[in-house]
């Protein structure tokens, strides 16, 4: 019996989001052993990745099912029900909650319910669904260095693709085209610009065009050709070029001015955007 595993979850599913605060979104790692492992009820929508190969037997509405899992593969739990597996070989999951909020924006937009509405799928092969559930995952054991705009994007992205492909009542997605107006698009990179070193949410961007954040994520990138994440950070990466100019200012300090989580996060997406690290930069100047 798991049963230090089963009280992980629960205590998962109770406690306060654990990636910054107040994000649409929250992960843990669980490792269970072989025999019964009680996955608690929970009214939010709860995904897991397996990240090890195992095998499970267990018994839902479609009566007693049994499941070779490879790693990879992702599950849609049934909302509010709690089930009991039986897992033939220890296996290692990433869960993942998606908070109502991001839930309730996805659904404000397309005018239907979430959550209780999703159809569960206890083991479905989903590529889409396994690179957002790994991208999370490597964020939260990066200590969510990209902190809670680039959390809020991923949770509306998951939220809306669980919309289009897995709600009961089919594919209710509105069909929105066109990108944003071109004064709400330049309120909206003043605003980026003003809290550059801040912990902007993607929601108050949303808020300050007059949009859903699902609708606004889309719009935005239509009209930019990137995403309001990696427009944040090309945005950091040109003011941090600026602040090298001043060589009495060290890179640590130019990191923090700059919205970077510190020295090594500057380092890491100024080569990526630029090509040269940072200090290779400022020698040039």
């Amino acid at each position: 019996m798991n049963q230090g595993t089963s009280q992980k979850l629960e205590d998962f599913y109770k406690r306060p989001s654990a990636s910054p605060p107040s994000s649409l979104v929250d992960l843990e790692e669980v490792s269970a052993n072989r025999g019964e492992l009680f996955v608690p009820a929970v009214k939010e929508v709860n995904l897991a990745l397996a990240l090890s190969p195992h095998s499970a037997t267990w018994r839902d509405s479609l009566g007693m099912r049994s499941k070779e899992v490879s790693a990879g593969t992702v599950a849609l739990c049934q909302f509010d029900h709690n089930v009991r597996f039986e897992l033939h070989k220890a296996a290692d999951f990433a869960v993942v909650l998606l908070r109502n909020e991001a839930l309730e924006q996805v659904c404000e937009e397309n005018r239907t319910c979430l959550g209780a509405e999703l159809e569960a799928h206890p083991a479905i092969e989903d590529v889409t669904m396994r690179r957002l559930m790994e991208t999370l995952l490597v964020e939260k054991r990066d200590g969510f260095q990209n902190g809670a705009f680039f959390l809020d994007g991923i949770a509306i992205a998951l939220a809306s693709y669980l919309m289009r492909q897995y709600s009961a009542s089919g594919r209710a997605e509105r069909n929105l085209t066109g990108g944003l107006a071109l004064g709400v698009l330049r309120r909206s990179v003043e605003f980026m610009e003003a809290r550059l070193e801040g912990n902007l949410r993607l929601s108050e961007l949303a808020h300050e065009a007059g949009l859903s954040t699902s609708h606004f994520l889309r719009s935005f990138r239509q009209s930019t050709g990137k995403t309001p994440y990696q427009f944040l950070l090309q945005r950091r990466v040109e003011r941090a070029q600026t602040l090298m100019r001043d060589r009495r200012t060290s890179l640590s300090e130019i990191a923090l001015a700059s919205g970077f989580a510190d020295q090594h996060h500057l380092a890491r997406v100024f080569r990526r955007i630029t090509g040269l690290t940072p200090s290779s930069y400022r020698r040039s100047l």
